[in-house]
């Protein structure tokens, strides 16, 4: 493969008689899918210098996957407030009793 090509080829595999070369530019895609006759001709001059034998692809897929660059994390927001603090939002009376018994016990040991 050319110089130019080889920055943009991220990965070739062979399986059965399939040639995959994954790129990562769209335009290399389309482009080796145009000279993809030109690969099966240098593959058949390898093959008669007794080099890559086991390779006889019938078939060559192109595949192109974008991926974009990372986002850098989210700062996180929060505040700090004093342990027995704390809203009570529970609708069930029994509930909202324990969390009241919970929240004076916080204030009895914070102090």
């Amino acid at each position: 493969m050319p110089q130019n090509y080889k920055k943009y080829i991220t990965q070739m595999s062979y399986k059965g008689d399939v040639l995959y070369i994954k790129v990562s530019h769209p335009a290399l895609r389309q482009e080796i899918f145009y000279k993809r006759n030109l690969i099966f001709s240098l593959i058949k001059t390898m093959h008669s210098a007794g080099i890559c034998k086991q390779i006889n692809p019938k078939k060559i897929i192109t595949d192109y996957k974008y991926s974009p660059p990372p986002k850098p994390p989210k700062e996180i927001k929060f505040y700090i407030r004093k342990v027995e603090d704390f809203d009570i939002k529970a609708k069930n009376p029994e509930i909202k009793k324990k969390f009241e018994e919970i929240k004076e016990a916080l204030k009895a040991s914070c102090r």
